[in-house]
């Protein structure tokens, strides 16, 4: 039974008394005197309604999945132990000080009390574990997980796949054409050691579905100034793009208060710092930024040792004991130097890739210092300076406040490479002018304050122009940026209706750029009728969006399959991997090429007629009809039968790739996986509230009413009103 309801609960604090309770909507609502027992109440609550997600969390940040859950998890654990994340977190949580430390052993304590109160969940007795307290260091931990699973491993795998490209006999011209920012000019012999760099096997999937982090693939946020919107006041709208595929929601909406301070918005279960949402003074929200913040190096090993100029040197060996559920115990060495980790154990002589990452060592307390005192910022500049100080991963916030003013700031802490260095080859390891320079001045990182459109927009773009330096050599797609802008500038009387609209928006303008090339191949029959009169928009009930997608991948299998990597490995890109779904502007900047290196000497005009052939060859079907997902249990993962209600659907993704309302659907190491808008938010400071909905409800208790509450909603578009108790 659901304790927690519309009648409010007192709870003892670290100074006081709380109050604790559920507004109509099933979210949690926090009134206490000081800001130490509003955390309280927040890790209390975090912990009363998303204790086996952030449990599940912390196991596989720490390495432990194949102990305490199962044994075919080893090869996570593996991958999760090289980062390190909790050997680094533990000596940030000593370096923390002052009310940040404070804070952190509030929630902590508040997480704490609701454990030893509770009996264990009936997942914990299923695998026979019992969680530890919480501490100020799993807290960071958290934090570090969301930097790198799937954010910072994406650009990895891509210049891993690079590395890839160059041993398969892919022309380096040919492959800075599909990377504009890949400027560097490697001689011959250096290339012949790339070829021959031994590449460990894929260990893990790349989208890790036991851990409840947000993983912003890709998102949208914009804001817009008074002189934009019909109330005289900012509008600023969240819009981060997730796992879609999972129950609980990744989010955990609450509402809190501090005397006269408020937050509404979503927090991240595990920590305590307002993720995104408003106060009264201010309002913010984060898109993946993109910026490079790792880089492999090349190691020339030999005898166990690594060459430095002249000199052999013995990499510091960290030895971990990983515990295997029902089997033996599996020793695994980490072969570490000053640039990072090798992908593999050294078993023979040769050159191995060293991963570096900008966050792996000493970041993590300032992280957690800066993010609640971001929370408690009244104006845009003074916040602006906060996000950049975050460490911890590169974000695009965009910021509002009570006063009108709007801002952009990318966090995220970028090496500094030797110039001409793009950060997308990997690096010469014997070669000290090869080595990071520490890490560029926040300052440089891209920024934007009150500029004279009135509006911000990023969803992944590239911002390089609004910085001092290239932080992003892979950015995303320009084309939801420029629908979201066509839209806001189009208009003088935005309202919280108008941004609504935008949320749910179906218009393409990546179908807008191929169709205005494809339009002159189209046959005059029905399908070729179909097409020339599509609206781009894509509708549910849309036989022409399906045409498209098929023509589309189509281009896509003969310019990259066929042409070059072979068919084969093409099919693997798109179905098995995210790198064509958070890359795919690359692959579009060559499609719509005139003439490009990758057509192999055949023309663009012979290459889409083919496709267009091959793409309206079979009978569509509704567009809608392909995009239908199961929203499963986060711990059991769509193994129980769909009648005892632990998961939910199937349920339909509306868009595209293109869209604002992204829906992206591929396969991870044969399981489904997704991205899609999970939460929206949108706040006009003409009032105190914000107008929200959610892939989910609040609790993770299949038997609480609160589980799937605010699905039907988020499908329809149906938003809740959340204003301060």
């Amino acid at each position: 039974m659901d304790q927690l309801g519309r009648k409010a609960m007192t709870l003892q604090g670290r100074k006081g008394e709380l109050k604790v309770k559920r507004n109509e909507h099933g979210i949690p609502c926090i009134k206490a005197d000081c800001f130490a027992d509003m955390y309280f109440g927040l890790g209390w609550v975090h912990a009363y309604d998303r204790l086996v997600a952030m449990e599940l969390t912390r196991l596989i940040a720490k390495g432990s999945a194949a102990e305490h859950l199962d044994a075919a998890l080893l090869n996570l654990d593996i991958t999760m132990r090289r980062y390190n994340l909790w050997g680094d977190s533990l000596s940030q949580a000593e370096r923390l000080s002052g009310e940040a430390k404070e804070l952190l052993e509030a929630y902590c304590a508040g997480v704490n009390m609701r454990l030893t109160s509770i009996k264990p969940p009936f997942e914990f007795k299923l695998i026979g574990y019992k969680p530890r307290p919480w501490t100020a260091a799993d807290c960071i931990m958290m934090s570090k997980m969301i930097g790198i699973v799937d954010l910072t491993e994406t650009q990895g795998w891509m210049e891993r796949f690079i590395v890839q490209m160059l041993q398969k006999g892919i022309p380096l011209a040919q492959i800075r054409e599909l990377f504009p920012y890949l400027t560097d000019d490697p001689g011959e012999d250096y290339l012949e050691i790339i070829r021959r760099v031994k590449l460990p096997e894929p260990m893990v999937p790349e989208t890790v579905h036991w851990a409840a982090i947000p993983r912003l693939q890709c998102s949208n946020n914009w804001v817009v100034s008074g002189k934009k919107s019909a109330s005289g006041r900012p509008i600023l709208c969240g819009d981060p793009h997730l796992d879609t595929s999972r129950l609980p929601a990744i989010w955990q909406e609450v509402i809190m208060q501090a005397g006269d301070y408020y937050f509404a918005g979503a927090t991240v279960p595990g920590t305590p710092g307002p993720a995104l949402g408003r106060t009264r003074d201010l309002a913010w929200s984060p898109t993946y930024g993109n910026m490079d913040v790792i880089d492999y190096f090349i190691e020339d090993v030999k005898d166990g040792c690594y060459r430095k100029g002249d000199r052999w040197l013995p990499f510091k060996v960290r030895e971990e004991t990983i515990g295997v559920k029902k089997g033996r115990p599996v020793t695994v060495r980490y072969y570490e130097n000053e640039h990072g980790v090798l992908e593999q154990e050294p078993l023979e002589d040769g050159y191995y890739l060293c991963f570096a990452w900008s966050a792996a060592r000493d970041c993590g307390a300032e992280t957690a210092e800066k993010m609640l005192e971001a929370s408690r910022c009244t104006g845009v500049k003074e916040a602006m300076a906060c996000f950049a100080a975050l460490d911890f991963a590169a974000f695009n916030w965009v910021i509002a406040d009570r006063e009108g003013n709007i801002g952009y700031q990318m966090s995220g802490r970028a090496p500094v490479r030797e110039a001409g260095c793009s950060g997308l080859l990997p690096l010469p390891g014997w070669d000290e002018r090869s080595d990071w320079r520490g890490f560029h001045d926040r300052s440089k990182n891209p920024s934007i304050y009150n500029p004279p459109e009135q509006f911000i927009v990023t969803a992944n773009q590239d911002l390089n122009r609004y910085g001092a330096i290239n932080a992003t050599n892979l950015a995303m797609a320009p084309y939801r940026t420029g629908r979201i802008a066509e839209l806001l500038a189009a208009r003088d009387d935005h309202s919280v209706e108008s941004m609504k609209r935008m949320h749910y928006d179906l218009y393409s303008k990546q179908a807008e750029q191929f169709m205005a090339v494809l339009q002159p191949l189209l046959p005059d029959n029905e399908k070729g009728r179909l097409l020339r009169e599509w609206d781009l928009c894509y509708d549910s009930d849309s036989l022409a969006a399906t045409l498209f997608e098929r023509i589309y991948r189509e281009m896509g299998r003969i310019v990259f399959g066929e042409l070059n990597f072979g068919a084969a490995v093409f099919e693997y890109l798109v179905t098995e991997t995210i790198l064509f779904h958070d890359y795919y502007w690359n692959y579009d900047r060559v499609m719509l090429s005139e003439d490009s290196a990758w057509f192999k000497g055949k023309k663009r005009q012979e290459i889409m007629a083919q496709a267009v052939k091959r793409g309206l060859a079979a009978e569509p079907n509704p567009y809608g009809s392909g995009r239908k997902i199961m929203l499963k249990n986060l711990f059991f993962g769509g193994r129980l039968p769909q009648f005892l209600g632990f998961d939910y659907g199937p349920v339909e993704l509306a868009g595209g790739r293109a869209t604002i309302s992204i829906s992206q659907i591929f396969k991870s190491a044969g399981r489904e996986a997704t991205f899609s808008p999970t939460y929206k938010f949108i706040t006009d400071f003409q009032e105190e509230a914000i107008h929200s909905t959610m892939a989910g409800g609040p609790s993770d208790r299949r038997f609480s009413r609160w589980y799937t509450s605010g699905i039907k909603d988020w499908l329809a578009g149906n938003y809740r009103v959340l204003k301060p108790w």
